[in-house]
């Protein structure tokens, strides 16, 4: 099945975007993310935890501590039904795990290893399968304790993993002189294997009409996102850089291209005379994070820290993070946003969450689990969950 679906969608992701129809034009500017309050999880537990899975075959939730050594499986309600640890040398453990999903009946957990590889655990976690080799190059890896870099899509009783890793880039791409425009005709970052079989695709995640690769622009190695909707099974590729958005229907005959979505967010401003230096993340509204639905995309992103001030805090000296006036200025002015997206060409601006907060997970219902970050439940591992809709 893979060696059908891939060689077209290597070809599509380059492709598409110049042939596929544009959705952007559709008019947003009356739709409104409608949040309905359902219920809460509470984990009692001392370790403060991510929430990052629900497993679609049966109503339980899975849960990570901090530093990925400790692991929950919980019910709706957050009833521990057990904790168990997978870090380790042993033949049913992983050195080093860095992200966690159910896969069938067991999990899957991804690896920080010179490979990065994928590990597949069956419902006894006995270590069963290996992915492929991921990773062709040495650099600092992306970690993340919310959110994730991959997407699992069940095809004909196989199971697919649809990701990106920046490391799965050849390892002279990391050189100065590759740093131009042309880098992004180059790098491979995106990837496609069945579990269970020996074979990785390698996919270039940069569309054609990415505005950065068209004006040849070397804005960093920001490596796009990539997920699959768990409902209609669209591939969303959103480059971090920008405001567009790409999408994808997969189907039996490989990836078929659909749209693309310029995105809005009043609060999203981009700086014009942004260029790459140590202080890009701050002066930059990167999006951050991609999460996927049953039939909505969840985009996250923090406002651009404004230039003047930040340039006022370095001419005081010393270490900005240090300084109490910093922080201060960071909670003001650096503050964590949101865009709800459908695969129709709408969208909406999310201002505030219904509760102050970060979003954790998106489930296939599209409903979302918030852990607030209010100052009488921030030592408490308790999770909201809204159901997301446009109104």
């Amino acid at each position: 099945m893979l060696k059908s679906i891939i060689p077209i969608f290597i070809v599509l992701v380059f492709y598409s975007c110049s042939n596929g129809k544009k959705s952007s034009e559709n008019d947003s500017s009356n739709i409104e993310v409608k949040f309905e309050f359902l219920d809460s999880v509470v984990v009692e537990s001392l370790l403060e935890l991510y929430l990052t899975d629900k497993d679609p075959n049966s109503e339980r939730l899975l849960l990570n501590e901090k530093e990925m050594s400790t692991f929950f499986l919980t019910d709706m309600k957050g009833k521990v039904l057990s904790q168990f640890e997978l870090a380790g040398e042993g033949p049913n453990e992983v050195k080093s795990p860095t992200q966690v999903a159910f896969w069938k009946e067991g999990l899957v957990v991804k690896e920080v290893s010179a490979e990065m590889k994928y590990n597949f655990f069956d419902k006894d976690l006995k270590k069963i399968d290996q992915s492929p080799v991921i990773a062709r190059s040495m650099n600092m890896p992306e970690m993340l304790n919310s959110g994730r870099q991959f997407s699992l899509v069940e095809k004909e009783e196989k199971t697919l993993i649809v990701g990106h890793e920046r490391l799965a880039m050849e390892a002279d791409l990391w050189t100065p002189q590759e740093q131009n425009g042309n880098f992004y005709d180059k790098a491979e970052t995106g990837f496609i294997f069945e579990v269970g079989s020996e074979d990785l695709y390698r996919l270039n995640l940069y569309p054609e009409n990415w505005k950065p690769k068209v004006e040849k622009k070397w804005v960093g190695y920001t490596t796009p996102f990539i997920q699959v909707s768990k409902t209609d099974k669209v591939v969303a590729i959103l480059p971090l850089y920008g405001n567009q958005l790409f999408y994808f229907q997969l189907n039996d005959n490989g990836l078929t291209p659909m749209s693309e979505i310029t995105l809005t967010h009043p609060e999203r401003i981009e700086d014009q005379s942004y260029e790459i230096n140590e202080d890009s993340y701050l002066l930059y509204p990167y999006f951050r994070r991609l999460s996927a639905g049953g039939q909505y995309f969840l985009i996250y992103f923090y406002t651009a820290f404004p230039r003047s001030i930040l340039d006022t805090f370095k001419t005081k000296g010393g270490e900005l993070y240090n300084d109490p006036e910093f922080q201060k200025a960071l909670k003001k002015y650096y503050l964590a946003k949101y865009i709800l997206t459908d695969t129709k060409g709408n969208q909406a601006a999310i201002a505030e969450l219904p509760i102050p907060g970060e979003v954790h997970f998106m489930d296939a219902d599209d409903i979302i689990y918030i852990k607030p970050t209010s100052e009488t439940e921030k030592d408490y591992n308790v999770f909201y969950r809204y159901r997301v809709s446009f109104e």
